[in-house]
């Protein structure tokens, strides 16, 4: 977007008038465009996630109320303002993220026209429930392709739609405004969406659209020979005529396009008869999903619809996004003040298990209200089977009228609404289900009636179900579960799947001295000695540890195919009003590959609660192990790799090269001169400007590799 949207708009964010300018208005031409309009607030908009806030103040003084922040965070600042200045507050009783409404008369119904982010256009109030109709013709009136309607006393919504070709329908109905946010984009990328180089120029000339930008995962990206091999693997399962052979794979923002290339001598005009028709072309996302694209389909095409179903579907829900921004804004203002308020850090709690449960649960009433949209005239009864892993799908609907049946195929864009409803089931303690069997009935005057389960593989599944084993290989390496059916480790085993069992001990174990208490990475050991060998009990679990294999229950790697490690030692004192000081300890260790959310690892817990403990010999061992026979292969493996022109990263998000360090969050770029060192502190890794004693960044010991971030910076300074 070159241009900056200019808006004057009322407290509830409808808008009084835009205009697009060619630069980023200061805060006199903002105020004037306000007074213009009689209005207390104007937004600039430059992007979907950079907005900065202007209002005036009960005194009439105009200021810049927030700076380049996403729209969530706009909308609160702009109702936490309204409240203070104004006597009668504009926002009230509100949700705290997602689509907010302004108020009404008790017991009134609420119209908003609205864009797929939720930002407001215009509204209508009325005292009867709203038809199809009238919420059609304020969505044309305002130019918006979204409409939610909903009594401002009441807690559940209904949003309204307009589809490719022009016609409005209900997308989802009664359902709660953080569930209405979800089907809005889902519906967006659906009908709206075909690209970033043309998606949400709406009215104004805004642009931008929150499916843009695929999540980063926080294990780093996938390399181009997994991709390939991925390819290979589902070409011979699926006996594709395609070569296997010679394969090439370049990267776009969500993975790999996976391809057989072709010489063509360009000087010869007919060159291009020889070239092969209907190849194929392999899509593969950063977790693993791999989506075969025709070759009739433009590869730009094809990869932003790709990238944008990956957006959606791994994205945040809308109140940890929403937290995560605030987060950000806090540490940035923070950085950026002269008197820095100092502080340190900015930690968000993971959500509780039954707040993961709700989120994931509420999206079965849309999928079933879209099943049901599907059905013949008269029926009575839906039945849904949805077997899923990451890689592969089954998807059966049948319909029920009386004695007759009526199979129908489920078409993509619902199987992603699915995709998105498995991947917030998989935050539970139980991961993701393997088979959503859903059940709806509901006859002429009487409500429907939803019956949902989940199935875990407690049984194995009917053989129409059932996957190939490479598809189940595939979701295990995305989404590692605490436990997996013995009937289905057997059924993916049997495919010739890479197990390796953990040796037995045969002799006495070797313990290396523990190491220093007052650093938490100290210099890596490598002289020779004895053989170590770990083999005991932590947990009712067997826990063994070699030079060549580490074992912890169910859970075994091989070292030489480790990819990253991880160890950390925390402890927190407790005083609490007359009761003595209470000290909790715990120590982690882990080694994996990546993707780090979804690759095969081995993760060792330990805790000690009520007393200062010492730190368990277990856990000195696997720390002792891993610098001795680990760390320098990680080491020279990552520094050979920059030195050979390649970018890699370090603890979850530090990306490196030969130029200097860079990162996302927090939002920098660093060349080598500028750093002064990278130095454990406190369970984390500081890095510092040269000149400057404040960290810059700090990335905590727990991410993947961060140990060994100074070792690397020091290797790579010039």
């Amino acid at each position: 977007m070159t241009g900056y949207v200019m808006a004057a708009t009322d407290a509830g964010g409808e808008r009084l008038g835009e205009r697009v300018v060619p630069t980023a208005p200061t805060l006199g031409e903002a105020a004037e465009y306000g007074d213009r309009h009689r209005t207390d607030y104007v937004s600039v908009r430059h992007g979907h996630d950079d907005i900065t806030l202007y209002g005036r103040d009960a005194t009439g003084t105009w200021s810049v109320l927030v700076a380049h922040a996403p729209a969530a965070v706009v909308v609160d600042t702009r109702r936490r303002h309204d409240a203070l200045c104004r006597p009668e507050p504009a926002w009230d009783g509100s949700p705290p993220v997602g689509y907010e409404y302004a108020p009404a008369p008790d017991g009134a119904h609420v119209l908003t026209a609205i864009d797929v982010s939720g930002e407001p256009f215009g509204q209508r109030v009325s005292s009867t429930a709203p038809t199809l109709a009238e919420a059609a013709g304020l969505g044309e009136l305002h130019e918006a392709d979204y409409v939610v309607a909903g009594r401002d006393d009441g807690d559940v919504v209904t949003l309204y739609g307009r589809d490719a070709g022009g016609s409005w329908s209900v997308i989802a109905a009664d359902v709660d405004a953080e569930t209405a946010e979800e089907v809005c984009l889902w519906f967006d990328l659906t009908q709206h969406y075909r690209g970033r180089s043309a998606a949400g120029t709406g009215p104004g000339g805004r642009a931008g659209h929150p499916l843009d930008h695929v999540p980063m995962p926080e294990g780093g990206r996938m390399t181009a020979a997994q991709a390939i091999s991925l390819v290979v693997e589902r070409i011979r399962a699926r006996r594709l005529d395609h070569p296997v052979q010679g394969l090439a794979a370049d990267r776009f923002a969500a993975g790999w396009s996976v391809y057989a290339p072709v010489d063509v001598d360009e000087s010869d005009p007919m060159a291009f008869l020889d070239m092969p028709v209907g190849r194929s072309v392999f899509l593969v996302s950063d977790v693993g999903r791999v989506k075969e694209i025709p070759s009739a389909i433009p590869p730009q095409q094809a990869e932003d619809m790709f990238t944008a179903e990956e957006a959606y579907v791994r994205r945040e829900p809308a109140e940890e996004r929403f937290m995560a921004d605030l987060r950000d804004e806090v540490m940035r203002l923070d950085s950026a003040s002269e008197a820095s308020a100092g502080i340190g850090s900015f930690t968000i709690e993971p959500p509780a298990e039954e707040v993961i449960a709700a989120g994931a649960s509420r999206l079965i009433a849309p999928i079933a209200q879209q099943l049901a949209l599907l059905g013949p005239p008269g029926w009575d009864r839906l039945v849904a089977a949805f077997s899923f892993t990451v890689s592969g799908e089954v998807a059966q609907l049948r319909f029920r009228s009386g004695n007759r049946s009526t199979e129908v195929r489920v078409p993509e864009q619902i199987a992603v609404l699915v995709r998105r409803q498995r991947h917030l089931a998989a935050r539970m303690p139980a991961g993701p289900w393997w088979r959503l069997l859903l059940t709806v009935s509901h006859s002429a005057g009487t409500n429907a009636r939803i019956t949902t389960e989940y199935d875990y593989g407690d049984q194995p599944f009917p053989d129409d179900h059932l996957l190939a084993p490479a598809h189940y290989r595939d979701d295990l390496a995305a989404y590692p579960r605490p436990h997996t059916p013995a009937w289905l480790s057997a059924h993916v085993g049997g495919a010739g799947a890479a197990t390796r069992t953990a040796p037995q001990a045969t002799g006495a174990t070797t313990r290396p001295s523990p190491p220093r208490q007052d650093r938490t990475v100290p210099a890596r050991p490598a002289q020779p000695g004895p053989v170590p060998v770990l083999d005991t009990q932590v947990r009712r679990k067997r826990l063994y540890a070699d030079p060549q294999v580490i074992t912890f229950g169910r859970h075994t790697l091989a070292l030489d195919q480790v990819e990253w490690v991880s160890y950390t030692a925390t402890h927190t004192a407790t005083k609490r009003f007359l009761y003595p000081k209470t000290h909790d300890s715990t120590w982690d260790f882990a080694v994996g590959r990546y993707p780090y959310h979804g690759g095969p690892l081995v993760r060792v817990h330990f805790f000690q609660a009520g007393r200062r403990a010492e730190q368990p010999e277990e856990w000195t061992f696997l720390v002792n192990l891993a610098r001795r026979y680990l760390e320098p292969r990680l080491l020279t493996e990552l520094v050979a790799r920059v030195r050979r022109g390649q970018t890699v990263t370090v603890g979850g998000s530090v990306q490196v090269n030969q130029a200097g360090i860079a990162c996302a969050r927090p939002r920098l770029s660093l060349p080598w001169e500028s750093i002064s060192a990278a130095q454990p502190y406190n369970g984390a890794i500081h890095v510092c400007r040269a000149g400057v004693e404040k960290p810059v960044l700090t990335v905590p010991l727990s991410h993947p590799n961060a140990g060994l971030i100074p070792d690397l910076f020091a290797a790579l300074t010039p």
